[in-house]
């Protein structure tokens, strides 16, 4: 699924500008923010009950959060959307500050019915939405560089993505609920046995999607939405390709790690074997560094030579993320939020302070990326050694 969207972004880099993708790059990085937040992370406990009532529930009480999210980000943006267009700087965005809230109940709506589907082991049915999502993305962003100006299209093309896949996971959930319904009171008593999940990893992982997103957003306010739109496509090529394997990895890692939530042994054997996985599967990559600066150009035209010189630069942070993402699904399951804000603090202080030094010094694009690319790199081995320890102390 993402190979397609890869496949036609020079296609894409030919219809748009820089500019245009450093405004979609601006609103995918507000998104990515608020969608870590829709369900409030309930989403999360649905694999975890023993009966599949329990789970419905939360299903339900994490789809009617998404809803209340969505319709107070609609309220925010009635008011604050010109300050977050200066904030970033990005005026081009202002005429698509809208479609956050369709994105955002889209993209809640779909995490929710995804964890049942990891609850039933459908991953097939997984891998299926993200072949659609592909599709989806890809034809509506083409279609819409042909039919309007500006990044209108490129933000269009991306709900379209968002929405392709839903009704696979919406069938699903229906074959499997056996006519169980929502049961209020059950509901009630159940967002309080895992209120762990909002009350101590909400928030974290609101400063995790900051962490995540701040390059795109630092770059957007010190230096423009053309340096943005540059970085974006190394982003589009590898980071996203290398994201949807880390996310679909967690998933299944998540599922069978609940299996042996309370064998501490077998959990370590999982934790060692997803990271010889992804270190097969990601370190290879390292060998494109010094051939994408010419291989950029050649590929996507030569407005976009210094994708390939940022690509270059970025890489290492993403094969360092790559390789320790999917290792978090072990404190979701040990329930070991405490240690999930750890993390997230030790993210805070890391990238943040190396992107307000950025910021303050006014380095240039290069340096600035270089210096957030190795501090990300430091903060995988953080984030690893951390679901380490919480497996040891599980035992």
């Amino acid at each position: 699924g993402q190979a397609i969207t890869v496949l036609v972004s020079p296609v894409l880099t030919r219809l748009y500008s820089p500019e245009d993708f450093g405004v979609l790059a601006v609103y995918s990085s507000i998104l990515g923010i608020l969608s870590v937040v829709a369900s409030w992370r309930y989403e999360l406990a649905i694999p975890l009950p023993e009966k599949d009532e329990d789970a419905i529930n939360l299903l339900a009480l994490s789809l009617g959060i998404v809803v209340l999210m969505s319709l107070l980000v609609s309220f925010g943006l009635w008011h604050l959307s010109d300050q977050i267009v200066r904030w970033a700087k990005v005026p081009a965005l202002r005429p698509y500050v809208w479609l956050l809230p369709i994105g955002l109940l889209l993209v809640g709506s779909y995490q929710v019915f995804n964890y049942w589907a990891v609850r039933k082991h459908a991953f097939s049915s997984i891998a299926r939405t993200k072949l659609y999502q592909g599709f989806g993305t890809a034809f509506s962003q083409i279609g819409g560089g042909f039919l309007t100006s500006g990044p209108l299209g490129l933000i269009i093309g991306q709900i379209v993505g968002q929405c392709a896949g839903i009704i696979t996971l919406v069938k699903l959930y229906r074959n499997h609920e056996n006519s169980l319904e929502f049961d209020f009171a059950k509901c009630t008593n159940l967002a309080k046995r895992y209120r762990r999940f909002p009350m101590l990893s909400t928030w974290p992982a609101f400063v995790n999607a900051v962490g995540t997103q701040l390059p795109v957003i630092a770059l957007s306010a010190a230096h423009g939405t053309q340096v943005t739109g540059w970085f974006s496509l190394a982003i589009k090529v590898f980071a996203f390709p290398l994201s949807i394997i880390s996310v679909s990895t967690s998933q299944v890692l998540m599922g069978q790690a609940a299996t042996y939530k309370r064998l501490p042994r077998e959990l370590q054997l999982l934790f060692w074997k997803v990271i010889r996985q992804q270190c097969l599967l990601g370190l290879p990559l390292l060998l494109l560094i010094p051939i994408n600066p010419v291989i950029f150009p050649l590929i996507f035209g030569q407005e976009w030579r210094t994708s390939g010189i940022y690509a270059a630069i970025w890489l290492p942070s993403l094969v360092a993320t790559f390789i320790a993402t999917p290792t978090g699904a072990f404190l979701d399951v040990l329930e070991r939020q405490d240690i999930f804000l750890l993390r997230e603090a030790f993210r805070v202080a890391i990238l943040g302070g190396v992107a307000a030094v950025s910021v303050l010094l006014k380095v240039k694009p290069l340096i600035m990326l270089s210096m957030l690319s190795g501090a990300t790199v430091i903060f995988a081995f953080i984030y690893a050694w951390l679901s380490l320890y919480a497996i040891k102390r599980e035992g």
